[in-house]
């Protein structure tokens, strides 16, 4: 089999627990427009509250394909697919669907809140978006059960949400930068230019991230079965 064949199998495993997750998935995407929509008519920090939250959406999505695809994985690597494969079959379609609620949470958002810079607004949540699901996949790839995940990204957006954007800590966490540039879509300075860099390179780094807990894990399993 072909290294694209291999590729699509992860992508099709994906894109089976997404449609078999749908409930959850639109309720994770729900749940933070009720947040935008709550703070919409009274709060300038709407756009901020929704955009960053929406990461709740595309990284549970990450966090959910990732931990049920641990048996199969392991089946799939016994037989000759590599970590990286199965992997990049995920990412794609994880991304597709990332981008699509970003789509709605901008058109929703800018229809709203009529942004200084509704561009700026759709990079922001598109970003949250690219940062969101790597997240998810190292999440997933590292804590042993769902609920552990879960837990995991809701403390760590809760805190970003929590946090104002100058201090420390907020610049350590992953979506900092789409943040930064949301901020710019209502009036800010942020230079966006540095945030999008920022963004892609925080994405780069997660992803690495995942991918090196997945192989350790089906070499683990690997040299357990041999």
């Amino acid at each position: 089999m072909s290294r694209a064949a291999r590729v699509l199998v992860g992508a099709e495993m994906a894109g089976r627990e997404l449609v078999r997750r749908r409930v959850a998935l639109a309720l994770l995407t729900g749940l933070p427009l009720a947040f935008y929509g709550a703070a919409a008519g009274h709060s300038p920090d709407a756009v901020e509250t929704g955009g960053v939250a929406m990461a709740f959406s595309v990284s549970g999505a990450a966090i959910f394909a990732a931990l049920s695809a641990r048996a199969v994985d392991e089946r799939l690597a016994l037989a000759g697919y590599r970590p990286s494969e199965l992997l990049l079959g995920r990412l794609l379609v994880l991304e597709l669907f990332a981008v699509a609620v970003a789509a709605l949470f901008a058109l929703v958002m800018v229809i709203g809140s009529d942004p200084a810079h509704p561009g700026a607004l759709v990079l922001g949540v598109e970003l949250v978006a690219l940062v969101g699901v790597p997240f998810g996949l190292a999440v997933g790839a590292l804590a042993p059960h769902e609920l552990e995940a879960v837990l995991v990204m809701i403390g760590v957006v809760g805190i970003e949400l929590s946090l104002e954007t100058s201090e420390l800590v907020a610049k350590l966490l992953p979506f900092w930068a789409p943040r930064r540039v949301l901020q710019f879509s209502l009036g800010g300075g942020a230079p966006l230019g540095q945030m999008t860099l920022l963004s892609i390179a925080y994405a780069f780094a997660l992803l690495a991230a995942a991918a090196w807990l997945l192989g350790r894990r089906l070499g683990q399993r690997a040299i357990a079965a041999a």
